[in-house]
Formats: C-alpha cells, sequence, structure tokens
C-alpha cells in the first residue's frame, strides 16, 4: 500500500513553501517585496566577482543595533565562488561552522542557502545580509490544504488544492544590505 493521498499532500506543502521562500526572497513588481529588493546597496566593482571587501562593506551597512541577529543569504552558486576566497595568510574566509543549524558562517554570521536567491550576474543583486526581521510578512490566513473528495468523485478520484495569502514589505530598512554586482560595461 502506498498513502497518494498523503504523498501529494506533502507535494503540495513543499510547493507553497517553495513559492513563499521565493517570494520573501525576490518579491514581485507592485505585489510584495523581497528581502533581495533592499535599497541599501554596495556595488561590486566586478559584474562576475566577489571580494571579501566587498563582503566586510556589506555586512558594515547594518548598524551594531542589528547585527546580533544578521545573516547572509545566497544562492549555491555564489557560495561555491565564496569558498574560494582567501585571507592574505590564506586562510579561507567562508568557515565551516558544525556547531551551526546550517553549518557555515562568513565573517562571524551564518550563511544560508537559497536556490530562489539570484545568482552572480551584472546588475543583480546576489547577496543580502541583516537581520531578516526587516522584511515583514503578514499571512493573512494560515496555509491551507484541502483534499476535495466531492468535487471528483464521479471519476473515483480526490483532488488536492492549497491556499496562501500573504504580503511582505521591507519596513525596516536599516536592518538589510545587499550586495549588487557591476552592471556590464
Amino acid at each position: 500500500d502506498f498513502d497518494l493521498v498523503g504523498f501529494v499532500t506533502n507535494k503540495v506543502a513543499e510547493n507553497i513553501a517553495t513559492f513563499l521562500e521565493n517570494a520573501l526572497i525576490n518579491g514581485a513588481a507592485s505585489k510584495y517585496e523581497g528581502a533581495f529588493g533592499t535599497a541599501n546597496l554596495v556595488t561590486a566593482a566586478s559584474a562576475t566577482a566577489v571580494t571579501a571587501d566587498e563582503l566586510i562593506d556589506v555586512q558594515m551597512t547594518v548598524p551594531e543595533a542589528f547585527q546580533n541577529r544578521a545573516c547572509w543569504i545566497m544562492n549555491k552558486a555564489t557560495l561555491k565562488a565564496l569558498r574560494k576566497l582567501k585571507d592574505n595568510d590564506g586562510n579561507y574566509l567562508l568557515n565551516k561552522d558544525i556547531t551551526g543549524a546550517f553549518g557555515w558562517s562568513l565573517l562571524g554570521k551564518p550563511v544560508y542557502i537559497s536556490e530562489n536567491a539570484p545568482t552572480v550576474a551584472a546588475g543583480k543583486t546576489a547577496i543580502v545580509y541583516g537581520d531578516m526581521s526587516g522584511l515583514y510578512v503578514k499571512l493573512a490566513q494560515n496555509v491551507e490544504i484541502q483534499v476535495l473528495h466531492e468535487k471528483y468523485a464521479t471519476q473515483h478520484a480526490i483532488g488536492v488544492v492549497g491556499y496562501v495569502e500573504f504580503d511582505s514589505k521591507i519596513v525596516e530598512p536599516q536592518k538589510l544590505a545587499g550586495l549588487k554586482m557591476k552592471a556590464s560595461a
């Protein structure tokens, strides 16, 4: 026996979670804002590479009062490039932190990876840093997932549908900063 209804219900829930993650990272023009929409930007000197100095500049853009809960968010491809950055003594800047929930820290702060985050590309904000509580999120109602028995009864089938209603806006912009790659020449 295979619990098909449970499997489909879990897939619908996973898709809603992926949708919300993408929405809160990238936003949607004139609908809701994402963390990568921060106006506090440090512009990289290159369209394709990130330097340690630029990461420090981004980190220092966020006031000290908000550093305690700050973190980095980036795409896995960006993390891969940053893992290769070294200081003048040959020490890697990105350190494996086995005590942290996600395992990486950069300049003393946790690094979170999202496949929804933009990659390093000309003119794009590739990394966001700060206290994510600066992005306000309103769930108008709880996420709902329903199993529909009656609607498909004549076909001897069951349907699964999910609903979410939310809004988001960067209300405390001083808590967030981003690294925007140089626009191509």
